[in-house]
């Protein structure tokens, strides 16, 4: 395949460089795929560009994106005009006390919701942004403590969707056969650094253990000098909502949906089939109390899918990304500029930093997986290093680059969940997964001198 070497990286320059520059993800996602598809096809560009447009929106990925994506904000704004979001929230206020207390119960609820990342994001997003507001935390460290957990949690759990894909690519690039899958994933684990070292930082940031630093410290401090709001019991925090709502803001009316989506996923394998039972089921559970009509529910289900129009749109322009990305090589330009003569002691530590790169640069990580594991794999083969070592770096990569790739799926959820830009995503955000992302780096080296 054709490569065009070093300005297959100019796409991805462009995007980071206006994005702080303009401030505007989605826009400089768009300019960045023009830039590549201008290199691509000169001044003709144009017509092949859009042909990568339809390529992606024609795609039984996306088509599976707008689905989950478009209905889990359909759920959250249910769950938000039933009051069950709010009588949760109610039950969280009692248990948190302060900062440290409201962020403990942030980083136990990411980790209890371990059966998708998207779920655990919006769900655990929407029910701590008021108690965060409360005590005056921070909303950038809300979206960074709900991301980091999601995805890390969800890498290390065999029965999620992120751990059932990673099964999946040991399998195909025969790591281990079809049905050793699953125990060879569990042996991989402990060689999963990133993850294991994010779910302890993202604790440690909580408790103060490890102190706020740079932007998210100043995000912290802007926080705290704000006037906090109101208790529950002074003023209703839900002045929006209807009648019914405001009387029964019943927590189970959040928790039953979300048990049932995790359920129905385990069982079928598909967050899609969990998403639309859920939507069925909090029709049965609400109307029979009143808390909608018929009407009000169908309004609500199209205003909530509605209101993920801006991160489906960001999401989008990142797959084109990735696509022009793939059509210029750069994937293979990267992993091929530093394969030959990697030490076999250096390679796992070689594979989490290009896969991380390659991660953040496509905004796509499973994909960028998919990719790197056929190819990574047999290196590691031939230079007979450590398969579940080398497993567990590409693997750990793909949190790393989900943590920290602000226009990705992920971080544009944890920014609509809380509400706040992707750029302050990137600003505070970034700084504190250096932390654990530095120590995977030694940790690798390490290991890959050891193992």
């Amino acid at each position: 395949m054709e490569t065009y070497g070093i300005l297959s990286l100019l796409p991805v320059a462009v995007v980071i460089v206006l994005v702080l520059i303009t401030k505007r993800t989605a826009f400089s996602l768009v300019a960045g795929t023009v830039v590549g598809a201008f290199l691509l096809y000169g001044i003709s560009f144009p017509k092949p560009w859009i042909d990568v447009v339809y390529g992606v929106i024609g795609s039984d990925l996306w088509i599976w994106l707008l689905l989950v994506c478009g209905f889990f904000g359909s759920l959250v704004a249910l769950f938000e005009a039933s009051g069950g979001i709010f009588g949760f929230t109610a039950i969280a206020a009692k248990l948190c006390r302060g900062e440290k207390q409201t962020l403990v119960v942030t980083w136990l609820l990411g980790i209890i919701v371990f059966i998708d990342d998207w779920l655990s994001i919006l769900a655990v997003g929407n029910a701590m942004r008021k108690t965060a507001d409360r005590f005056r935390i921070s909303r950038e460290m809300l979206a960074f403590v709900s991301n980091s957990v999601a995805s890390s949690i969800c890498v290390i759990v065999p029965i999620s969707t992120w751990g059932v894909f990673m099964t999946s690519q040991l399998v195909v690039t025969n790591i281990c056969a079809e049905d050793a899958g699953m125990s060879t994933f569990l042996k991989t684990i402990p060689y999963m650094f990133y993850p294991l070292l994010m779910l302890l930082c993202a604790l440690f940031f909580s408790l103060n253990i490890l102190p706020k630093f740079g932007p998210m410290r100043y995000a912290d401090e802007a926080a705290k000098a704000m006037e906090p709001p109101a208790a529950p019991k002074n003023q209703s925090e839900t002045e929006s909502q209807s009648a019914p709502a405001k009387k029964k803001q019943r927590a189970f009316n959040f928790l039953l949906p979300i048990l049932l989506i995790t359920v129905i996923t385990i069982a079928t394998r598909e967050i899609l089939y969990g998403v639309l039972a859920c939507l069925v089921f909090c029709a049965l559970l609400y109307l029979p109390q009143k808390l909608m009509t018929a009407g009000k529910y169908l309004d609500t289900v199209l205003a909530g899918f509605k209101d993920m129009v801006n991160v489906l749109f960001i999401v989008t322009s990142a797959f084109m990304l990735r696509d022009i990305n793939s059509l210029l090589g750069m994937p293979e330009y990267v992993i091929g500029a530093v394969k030959g003569g990697i030490p076999p002691e250096l390679l796992p530590a070689a594979a989490f930093l290009i896969v991380s790169l390659l991660g953040f640069a496509a905004g796509n990580f499973w994909g960028i997986c998919a990719i790197s594991f056929p190819v990574i794999i047999p290196i590691a083969q031939a230079l007979d290093c450590n398969l579940l070592l080398t497993a567990g770096a590409i693997i750990s990569a793909a949190t790393a680059s989900s943590n920290a790739c602000f226009y990705g799926s992920e971080a544009t959820l944890a920014c609509s969940a809380t509400r706040i830009e992707n750029i302050r995503y990137a600003q505070t955000a970034i700084p504190l997964v250096m932390v654990p992302f530095l120590l995977s780096v030694i940790a690798y080296l390490i290991a890959g001198f050891l193992l």
